[in-house]
């Protein structure tokens, strides 16, 4: 328990740790990061935080240098799902 309990910590903390997307260059150096991580980053700019490491990775990537009115827009807002 105590290699697990470790890991799942340090998952944690990365998550926490908020992704500047000033400082990042690429989609690549958003694909690096852990699903967690891209997701609580997401989650933060008020956009949907679904999908794969790599939908993540593209989504918050093109919010890069929009403006938090501009990140609202409804295309981006996490959807209700509709139940039939």
């Amino acid at each position: 328990p105590g290699a697990a309990a470790a890991a799942a910590a340090a998952g944690a903390a990365e998550a926490a740790e908020p992704v500047d997307l000033d400082e990042v260059q690429s989609v690549e150096e958003l694909r690096a990061m852990s699903l967690a991580r891209l997701k609580a980053a997401l989650q933060a700019r008020g956009v949907k935080a679904g999908g794969t490491l790599e939908e993540r990775a593209e989504r918050l990537f093109s919010l890069k240098g929009l403006t938090p009115e501009e990140m609202a827009h409804p295309s981006l807002r996490p959807g209700k799902r509709r139940r039939g």
